[in-house]
């Protein structure tokens, strides 16, 4: 059966672009390298590592001599760059990638490698985007997702839920308007597939849990109470707790009610996460080393085995994220995943190549709330970028 988002996936976007303008202060006032079991990871020809400049950005006057060993940046203080030639970037082509997506409505863009910056580049006067410096969050839109998605592999790791309980078990009756009877079948696990039956636009129940797979955040949305509820702990300090404070996450960054109001079917609150393009980064670089920052566990290894694998109704997605190396993109590694947002928000992890990439802007190319022409632009000048 088909379900038409239609109307909320334009009330999403055209929120979004509303927050982006005030969230940034808002938000603020309102609220190869090696795997985690020590393999070397197999080295794939194509993308690697690390810095350049453009507008406003890093060069990389500071590379370190050991580029490719294990690195994690510091919470405070410098964050090492690292030698393009060494690397195997070309400087030129780190050039040329700078420009594209410079030209391509980008506020922030950075590349690491090994941890150490490849590139880290701020565009003023991207509409929008009033200030872009190291220090400012923006609302990252749905790459928030992928951000949940640890947060419930940690809760299931710590027994305080199971991904395939009912999320009934968590969220008092009426949490869609869907029945009572209707909403118990629903799992974890179905909210974070995107298959959970409910329309996007009503909440209304459309088809049974499990059968059809339509992009719906607002559905998603709930995984937030739940995880409040299973945790009996809000959603800033238990990311603060079991993720941010670990990887230096900077404190800037926080979740918060969409400073617009918006709101769901039932009348609750959409929430966004604001982050620097450092926090994206570092993100990026915990779920490449598979849950594992320096000598801290945050999630177990085997949590990404479950999250990157193809959902039963989705080849390209798995437990809120992106599965890009299923998509038809000409050579693109098979181990490539992203969280992604709407108008082109983006953290790429390519773990064959150790390599972490961040955007943040407008949207590029053509989009949706979920899809961008752009992944497919961006990838190709990535590779044409190596030395």
């Amino acid at each position: 059966m088909a379900i038409d988002p239609t109307a909320t996936r334009t009330r999403g976007r055209r929120a979004f672009l509303t927050n982006l303008a005030v969230l940034p202060a808002a938000a603020l006032l309102a609220c190869g390298a090696r795997e985690a079991d020590g393999k070397d990871r197999e080295a794939t020809p194509g993308l690697a590592s690390t810095a350049t400049a453009a507008s406003t950005s890093t060069s990389s006057s500071r590379a370190t001599p050991s580029a490719n060993a294990d690195y994690f940046p510091p919470p405070t203080g410098d964050w090492e760059h690292t030698d393009l030639k060494a690397a195997g970037w070309s400087a030129a082509g780190i050039d040329r990638l700078v420009s594209f997506v410079k030209e391509n409505k980008t506020a922030t863009f950075m590349v690491v490698t090994g941890g150490r910056i490849v590139t880290e580049n701020y565009f003023p006067g991207v509409e929008l985007f009033a200030d872009v410096s190291p220090g400012t969050p923006h609302d990252v839109a749905s790459v928030q997702k992928s951000v949940a998605s640890t947060l419930l592999g940690i809760a299931q790791d710590k027994g305080l839920l199971k991904i395939d309980d009912p999320v009934s078990k968590y969220l008092a009756p009426g949490w869609s308007n869907a029945s009572t009877a209707d909403e118990a079948r629903i799992t974890i696990r179905h909210l974070m597939t995107h298959s959970s039956g409910l329309s996007p636009r009503t909440l209304q129940k459309v088809a049974d849990p499990g059968t059809v797979y339509d992009y719906n955040t607002d559905a998603y949305q709930k995984t937030r109470p739940l995880l409040e509820q299973a945790t009996a702990t809000d959603i800033n300090t238990l990311s603060r707790r079991w993720i941010f404070d670990t990887i230096g996450v900077s404190t800037a960054a926080k979740w918060a009610p969409r400073p617009t109001a918006d709101q769901d079917a039932t009348g609750a609150a959409i929430w966004g996460l604001a982050l620097t393009a450092r926090d994206m980064a570092r993100f990026g670089i915990v779920s490449l080393h598979r849950g594992s920052w320096i000598d801290r566990r945050i999630v177990q290894a085997a949590w990404y085995d479950e999250a990157w694998k193809p959902s039963r109704l989705k080849a390209d997605y798995g437990l809120l994220w992106w599965l890009m190396g299923r998509r038809d993109i000409r050579n693109a590694p098979d181990d490539w995943v992203a969280a992604l947002g709407a108008m082109d928000q983006k953290i790429y992890v390519f773990p064959g190549y150790d390599t972490v990439v961040t955007r943040q802007g407008i949207a590029a190319k053509e989009e949706s709330e979920n899809t961008s022409d752009f992944d497919r632009t961006l990838f190709q000048a990535l590779a044409a970028a190596r030395a």
